[in-house]
């Protein structure tokens, strides 16, 4: 794999990132094949808070100085998304193997548990022109598609992980 000079200009922080992708990548495209889903899912989404619409550690009766350090967590929580998203996404795009959703989607979320940012897989179905059933999956930290969302507005969410 010949990694284009965008890749390689990049910051040492930033080319770090771009090998933590390039490995969960290639593990995660492993493992879809030889471990059964649920159990990829079980493991990586071991001890994560189920979803809920609240914000975790936030009140009802936040005073100001409380909810510009939550704007200031968000903006924090989407930067480090959107650099996982570059890192998973230039990765993808410049690999001699196929890395499609499901491994970029593993992976992203992955990155960003580590990094303390909360997101959610998700996983829909479509029916094509032809009425083949197709299956998608994408990232989604708050109400931001990370990873994937080029294609989900056509897929009917069934199932949510994370």
């Amino acid at each position: 794999m010949r990694l284009p000079g965008k890749i390689v200009r990049r910051r040492p922080a930033e080319l770090l990132l771009a090998v933590e992708a390039l490995a969960l990548l290639v593990f995660f495209r492993v493992c879809l094949v030889v471990v059964p889903v649920h159990r990829i899912i079980l493991t990586i989404t071991r001890g994560a808070e189920p979803n809920g619409d609240a914000c975790a550690g936030t009140g009802g009766d936040a005073d100001e100085s409380e909810a510009g350090t939550k704007n200031d967590a968000e903006r924090a929580a989407e930067e480090i998304a959107r650099r996982v998203r570059w890192a998973v996404e230039a990765i993808a795009r410049h690999s001699p193997i196929a890395l499609v959703c499901f491994p970029q989607t593993l992976a992203g979320y992955t990155m960003l548990r580590r990094r303390g940012v909360r997101s959610t897989m998700v996983y829909g179905v479509a029916h094509s022109a032809a009425g083949k059933l197709m299956a998608h999956t994408w990232l989604v930290v708050g109400d931001r598609v990370v990873l994937g969302g080029e294609d989900s507005a056509q897929f009917t969410p069934v199932e949510r992980w994370g």
